[in-house]
This record gives structure tokens, C-alpha cells and sequence, in this order.
């Protein structure tokens, strides 16, 4: 099989050929020897690009693609300003022209860190709410140019999902993280608003990408929809009828949901799989993450593919190949019986592991994966 395929069928949880082997390389210019104001300010490679470069082409796992789509025509003009450049950091505004008022966000990027937030886009949930609506409008005419062109590049050798962050990523993206917390208790009937809307956007915008291109997936993304970060109750009550719109909508294209939630998932899942996903991501195991992957292989590995557990921290960061190698046969041990498991690290290949320790993520991968 080829990695395409390999992933394809695995994240239907069935048996491949082998186990896939995904590194997971979500901040993948330092890789390739690009430094974060190169990769992220200058744009001198699309990051779906430089990721099936780095994990492809200079490790040789079976790269796993996440893409999402590109502003519409008739969206909000955008405008780059009041930069601030120097050798070590890039400071800039971001404004979002609406009709109702700007929405201004102040950012930095340095070259040892990636995009980070200084002051968010809204400020004032109430006053604010028109002009977050208008950021949900035309789904149907986004720009799929990136997607098309992932797929078409990368061909078999890698899986090209739709990426689309749950209602709670989404809002933390225009509110900061804490600030998103207390909104979902001080702003309820607000809250109830902007999901519904946000979840309708969200299901014709997967309508879209899945009638207009290629792509295998779609990866619902929920990061802060972790137990690390909220409740069960807020999970059920704020993720669960979008993730149940979301897969309705891809399981009428035959294609297959897989779920992101990193940190501490446990508790969540039982109630993530009653959305209907096909595959749980990226089970972090601790003191980071919950997750004993056996456990939830023998729970949920009938109906759902599983996808992580691979210390990112102790192992990849601070151990050595041969501990590598342990881990890898942990998780194969715990998972890789009947298909429907790909060895990933949980959430994310942390930027400083060490390149033997990747190459040996690889190798020891494909070696105990074998079907």
C-alpha cells in the first residue's frame, strides 16, 4: 500500500498493510531549516507544503495532512499593518474590516516562536457580535486553491483531510483561551447565538470543500475542547451537536471524521464518540495527557479508530532511541491488534526532539507494525 492508502484505511479502522507511522509535525519549519519569521512572516512555503516535505521527503513517515480553506471573495477586507520588524521578531495588526465596526488583533511571531496572540479580535463579546457573525458568511464561495493544490502535489504518498476547529477553537482564536472560559458563563444565550451560527457555517463549509476536492478526511479540531482546559458538561453541551452536524454531513460523502482533543481526553470520549467520529486524535498519554491506550482500544476499538499516545515529552524530547523504540512497543502492543491504529506522538512532534529520535519513531514504527 501506499501511504495514502495506508491511512485511508486505517483511520476507517481497518487493517492495513502495516501500521501507519505519522509524525505529526504541525510546526514543520524548523525541520526544514526555515526559522518561524522565514516560514510564518515571509511565506516562503505553504505549511501543508513544508509539513509533506519534512515528514514525506526527510523522514519518510506516511504523511498525514491537515488543510484548511482560504478567505472567500466576499469576505471582510483584511488589512497587515503597523508592523514592527526587527532581527529576532515580527509585531503586527491584523484588522478585519466589517460592517458593523473592525475587529483589530495584535500578533508576534519570533524566530524560536511560532504566531502568538498579544491582544485578541474581540474585546467586547455584546458589542462585538455582529461583526464575529459576518466572519460566518459565504461558506460556499471559500478559496479551495490550497486544498486543491495539497492534493495534487502530494499524490499517494500522503492523506489530505479538511481541517475545521470546533465552535470552542474557534471563538478562543478571537478571544484568547481565558477569555473564552468566562464567556461561556458570563455570555451564555450569546454563546448559544454564535455556536448555532457557527455550526451552520461549518456544516456548508464541509459541504463545500467535500463537493469541490479531493481530500480523505475531515479532522474536527478541538484542542481547547480538552479536559485540561474544560469541563465534560461544557463539552457535551457546546461540541456535541456540531461534531454530530459534522460527521452527518461527511458520512454522506463516505468520508471519515477524526477528532482532535489533546491533553487530558479521557473523560471526553465517550462523549465525542457519540458525534459519530470515525477516529479519536490524539490520545495523550501522562503526566500530559489520560489516556492508557490500552484501555481505550479495548473500549472504543471496535467502532473507532485511534490515532497518538506516543510520549511526546519524556520520549521524544528527553529519551534516547532505544526508549523510542519501548514506546513504540507499547502502543503496538496496546493497539495495533485488528487494524485502526496510527502511531502518532500525542498532539504534536515537539520542535526540539532530537532527529534520531524521529528517524527511530520511523523505523521501530514500521518494524512492529507489520501485519
Amino acid at each position: 500500500m501506499n501511504s495514502r492508502e495506508r491511512l485511508c484505511v486505517a483511520i476507517r479502522n481497518g487493517q492495513p498493510d502495516r501500521v501507519p507511522v505519522s509524525l505529526g509535525l504541525s510546526e514543520p519549519g524548523p525541520f526544514l531549516g526555515i526559522d518561524n519569521i522565514q516560514f510564518y512572516w515571509e511565506r516562503q512555503i505553504p505549511e501543508w507544503k513544508a509539513r509533506f516535505l519534512a515528514e514525506h521527503e526527510k523522514f519518510g513517515s506516511d504523511s498525514y495532512l491537515h488543510v484548511v480553506a482560504d478567505t472567500s471573495p466576499h469576505d471582510p477586507e483584511c488589512e497587515i499593518c503597523e508592523v514592527k520588524a526587527e532581527a529576532a521578531k515580527v509585531e503586527f495588526s491584523r484588522i478585519v474590516h466589517t460592517r458593523y465596526g473592525d475587529l483589530c488583533s495584535r500578533h508576534l511571531i519570533g524566530l524560536d516562536c511560532v504566531p502568538s496572540v498579544i491582544s485578541p479580535a474581540v474585546n467586547d463579546p455584546e458589542k462585538d457580535f455582529p461583526k464575529a457573525l459576518e466572519l460566518l458568511e459565504h461558506p460556499d464561495t471559500k478559496d479551495l486553491g490550497e486544498i486543491h493544490a495539497a492534493v495534487e502535489f502530494t499524490g499517494e504518498n500522503a492523506h489530505v483531510g479538511f481541517w475545521l476547529p470546533s465552535p470552542i477553537d474557534w471563538w478562543r482564536s478571537l478571544r484568547g483561551a481565558q477569555n473564552m472560559i468566562m464567556d461561556l458563563y458570563d455570555y451564555p444565550e450569546l454563546i448559544k447565538k454564535l455556536f448555532s451560527a457557527y455550526r451552520e457555517y461549518g456544516v456548508a463549509l464541509v459541504e463545500h470543500v467535500l463537493t469541490e476536492t479531493g481530500v480523505q478526511s475531515v479532522g474536527i479540531g478541538g484542542s481547547t475542547t480538552s479536559m485540561s482546559v474544560i469541563s465534560p458538561e461544557i463539552h457535551r453541551e457546546h461540541t456535541l451537536d456540531f461534531g454530530r452536524a459534522v460527521c452527518d454531513k461527511a458520512h454522506e460523502f463516505a468520508i471519515p471524521v477524526q477528532y482532535h482533543m489533546c491533553g487530558k481526553s479521557r473523560q471526553a470520549l465517550a462523549i465525542t464518540a457519540e458525534m459519530g467520529v470515525d477516529g479519536f486524535d490524539a490520545l495523550e498519554s501522562p503526566p500530559t495527557g489520560n489516556v492508557d491506550l490500552a484501555e481505550v482500544k479495548k473500549t472504543f476499538g471496535s467502532r473507532i479508530s485511534l490515532r497518538g499516545n506516543v510520549n511526546s515529552i519524556h520520549v521524544m524530547v528527553n529519551g534516547s532511541p532505544a526508549e523510542v523504540e519501548k514506546d513504540v512497543m507499547r502502543c503496538m502492543s496496546a493497539a495495533k491488534e485488528n487494524g485502526g491504529f496510527i502511531l502518532a506522538v500525542g498532539d504534536q512532534m515537539p520542535v526540539n526532539a532530537p532527529r534520531e529520535n524521529i528517524l527511530a519513531l520511523v523505523e521501530y514504527g514500521k518494524k512492529y507494525g507489520e501485519y
